[in-house]
């Protein structure tokens, strides 16, 4: 039975695609099967792990493999003709796999713009993703889901289907302020919930560090610690951090995770796997895997 850990925030650029493809590969490379959902109508973590002519050909003009969109909006019953079944096998991409054990593989459910016709049509989704992911992707090790930075049926049912919430947190002032936002959203969530289900947050993640400190990141963090101790829940914050590294930025540019990336320009990637490598080993610690 896998881990689902959904890596969401109510506000935008704190890097949660960055976080969530490149904490995805770091848990493959040390042997996990991993599954990474983009449950983002922007479809950032898609493009983040596939090319994008690779993306445009194989799910969106020759259909070989379908995408999260057809999770949440099934084909319509026409008459009484029975809806076809659909190959779970065609959601699954593989993007890596182990040469010593092909069974071990980095793999993505892609997304696509048309995910926002689920927005607008939100009613009985909210458990369409959980349903899947239990009955079709239950020989992963870990899977990753990467959220939409609004409160909608898609963050819901991220968190319908999730063990643990990851929020990664970038050091300005308008970070202390989505923090109450993000907790009061999940709150209401499993309140209306109808089932036991409990998703925990695991933490709060540090992400695009300065890498000397500045007066202004020193008391940024201390704002942050002092909005998470004053929840009704306080939330722990993991010690290891992500650093304002470019080569995050160049990975996304070629469609790869950091550990991935070729050519000029690669300063900082050991410095970065290191970050990534001591996170994965506290997320593990953690969750006592």
């Amino acid at each position: 039975m896998p881990t689902v850990i959904s890596v969401a925030n109510m506000k935008g650029g704190v890097g949660k695609t960055t976080l969530c493809v490149n904490l995805a590969f770091t848990l493959f490379m040390l042997s996990k099967r991993v599954l990474v959902v983009d449950n983002d109508p922007q479809f950032n973590a898609t493009t983040a792990l596939m090319k994008a002519q690779y993306y445009m050909m194989e799910c969106l003009k020759n259909d070989k493999y379908l995408t999260i969109y057809d999770i949440y909006e099934k084909p319509p019953r026409v008459g009484h003709v029975p809806k076809k079944n659909v190959d779970p096998a065609r959601f699954f991409i593989e993007r890596w796999h182990m040469i010593r054990d092909p069974s071990i593989s980095l793999d993505l459910i892609a997304s696509r713009l048309e995910l926002y016709e689920t927005l607008r049509n939100p009613s009985q989704k909210e458990y369409r993703l959980d349903k899947f992911l239990k009955k079709s992707a239950q020989e992963y090790d870990y899977i990753f889901i990467d959220c939409p930075p609004t409160p909608s049926v898609l963050t819901l049912s991220a968190f319908g289907a999730s063990d643990y919430v990851i929020i990664p947190v970038t050091l300005d002032y308008f970070a202390s302020l989505g923090l109450p936002q993000f907790m009061a959203t999940l709150h209401d969530f499993k309140a209306d919930l109808i089932d036991e289900h409990d998703v925990q947050v695991l933490g709060v993640v540090f992400s695009n560090v300065p890498r000397k400190p500045t007066p202004e990141t020193k008391h940024a963090i201390e704002q942050i610690n002092t909005t998470l101790n004053e929840l009704d829940q306080p939330v722990n914050v993991f010690t290891s951090r992500l650093s304002h590294l470019r080569v995050f930025e160049k990975a996304l540019w070629q469609s790869n995770p950091v550990q991935k990336i070729s050519g000029r320009g690669v300063r900082g990637k050991s410095e970065a796997t290191r970050e990534l490598r001591a996170l994965a080993t506290e997320i593990e610690d953690r969750i006592g895997n």
